[in-house]
């Protein structure tokens, strides 16, 4: 297991409340105004700098975001660990990964 996965909190961890929360307005971070590049769309509003962002053909910006929509991201980043670390998700992934592989469908080598 690699260091960053080590840090990586678990589903007990989130049940036990030890994740941050998201940023919010007055919390000290750098805030400041400018468009809300997620959900919302807002446009002069409170924002904060998330990080770089890079899109197609190599164009890179930096994304901010307002503290509605940060939280909303979060939460969707919470769920996303959660059911990667749930026991089903695992028993799911074991299972695929264990199934032998059909010899009929691997090409001849050449």
């Amino acid at each position: 297991m690699t260091l960053a996965a080590e840090a990586l909190p678990t589903l007990a961890e989130i049940g036990a409340g030890r994740l941050p929360e998201p940023p919010e307005e007055n919390d000290g971070n750098p805030w400041t105004a400018g468009d809300c590049w997620l959900y919302c769309g807002r446009t002069s509003v409170r924002v904060l700098w998330l990080g770089p962002v890079t899109a197609a053909g190599g164009v890179t910006a930096g994304l901010l975001a307002c503290a509605d929509c940060i939280s909303t991201l979060h939460g969707k980043a919470v769920a996303a660990m959660a059911n990667r670390d749930s026991p089903a998700t695992e028993r799911a992934h074991r299972a695929r990964h264990a199934r032998p592989r059909s010899r009929w469908g691997m090409l001849p080598r050449p």
